[in-house]
């Protein structure tokens, strides 16, 4: 990438620091690439949670050319989920067949979805902190080196890719220039796809309409709405239709599947956050459990998220731009109060569900080199950073290759 070429936002005091910035997200995406890969391989077929039920609802389309519906023959408690992420699959399967080979094709889409959205956070970061380079870098790096965020991309999985078009969604929001009316329509078409991989990112597309009503930005926002209302309406109405409900989950309740829920107080649920925000045991059925040396690591980055989310406020005022902030902090607001509902409502929902606030918590890792005084300091609270999240990256793969079961989904 030129300097010409590098995303708005992502500027430091010259040229020299644009071009390094850009070089260092490039080498970060490339890590997300190479380490995403070496999980495809590594993780054993049907480990992660919920793979197999995904990797079914992927051979239905495949097979059947139509989409599942709760309670048939083959069709298990996924079948409810929206389409566009298992119609692409299903593409792949037909590519390469239903074997190893088409299954590994589809882990590789999800580690592309996770090197796009290891590029999309930079630019969202970028545009919140321009003239932050080491907090620009920190903050991408949370996303591409996330030990928990590189397993769950290298499954059979829809989060990805939904957070993929969720996330090129706030970019477009934070847009400015041509016909608000266009930018409207590619934000309402980029918002219906994303509700359309995975309808968890529903809250993420309602804090950016949010941002852009208090912006006065109403052009863009009826817009959207017009697109978004019709492109994700016949997905509700067949959900109505077939189940009585608006996502599907009375078609799963009524099929018999019951899920065991987690612990609902406050420090059950900040844990269960951290969890989902550094490693993968809980996504890998708890295969493998950390030692008090990796769990200190572990909340040593939820004191890094805590000291970045204080430096943002008390030291980054000159620095911040108050929409591209404003707009991470109110998705990310609106996506955990969303799992708070559910969960207070008994359901069992994974954190998962409230990775639209990724960016937010990316913003919050790479303040915490606002704290430096000076440049260098700051570079090195960056690299400190990054060792930590490699460290913990390491840590996974070697209990990766000392899982003895490595049949657990019959390809």
């Amino acid at each position: 990438m030129s300097a010409r070429e590098v995303p708005t936002g992502i500027r430091g005091s010259g040229r020299g620091t644009d071009r390094r910035t850009a070089i260092d997200v490039a080498v970060l995406c490339a890590a997300t690439a190479a380490l995403g890969a070496f999980a495809v391989f590594l993780v054993p077929a049907g480990l992660p949670y919920d793979e197999p039920a995904h990797w079914s609802n992927v051979l239905y389309l495949a097979h059947h050319r139509t989409l599942p519906v709760v309670g048939d023959p083959g069709v298990t408690y996924e079948g409810q989920q929206a389409p566009a992420y298992y119609a692409v699959a299903a593409l792949l399967v037909g590519a390469f067949g239903s074997g190893s080979a088409g299954f590994i094709a589809v882990r590789l889409f999800g580690v592309l979805g996770a090197v796009l959205m290891t590029w999309l956070v930079a630019r969202l970061l970028g545009r919140a902190l321009p003239g932050r380079p080491a907090a620009i870098v920190s903050g991408t790096a949370f996303v591409a080196l996330n030990p928990m965020l590189l397993v769950m991309s290298a499954s059979v999985q829809n989060d990805t890719w939904s957070l993929v078009s969720g996330f090129a969604a706030m970019l477009v929001a934070l847009g400015t220039g041509g016909s608000p009316w266009i930018r409207g329509a590619a934000l309402g078409l980029l918002a219906t796809l994303a509700i359309l991989v995975k309808i968890t990112t529903a809250p993420l597309v309602v804090g950016v309409l949010v941002v852009l009503l208090v912006r006065s930005r109403w052009r863009e926002a009826a817009t959207a709405a017009l697109v978004l209302v019709p492109g994700c309406g016949w997905w509700v109405l067949r959900n109505l239709s077939l189940y009585g409900d608006l996502t599907g989950q009375a078609g799963v309740d009524a099929a018999g599947y019951r899920f065991a829920g987690g612990g609902a107080t406050p420090f059950a649920l900040a844990r269960e956050a951290l969890t989902y925000l550094t490693l993968p045991d809980e996504y890998l059925r708890n295969v493998f459990a950390a030692p008090t040396a990796i769990d200190a690591l572990a909340v040593l980055v939820g004191v890094i998220l805590a000291a970045g989310a204080i430096a943002l406020p008390a030291r980054g005022r000159r620095s911040v731009r108050g929409l591209p902030v404003a707009l991470l902090a109110v998705v990310g607001a609106v996506s955990v109060a969303a799992w708070l509902a559910q969960v207070s409502l008994g359901w069992h929902v994974a954190f998962r569900t409230a990775y639209g606030a990724l960016p937010l918590a990316a913003l919050a890792y790479g303040s915490a080199t606002l704290w430096a005084r000076g440049r260098r300091t700051g570079w090195i609270l960056c690299a400190l950073s990054v060792l930590l999240l490699l460290v913990l990256c390491g840590w996974t793969g070697l209990q990766l290759t000392a899982v003895s079961d490595r049949v657990m989904l019959r390809i």
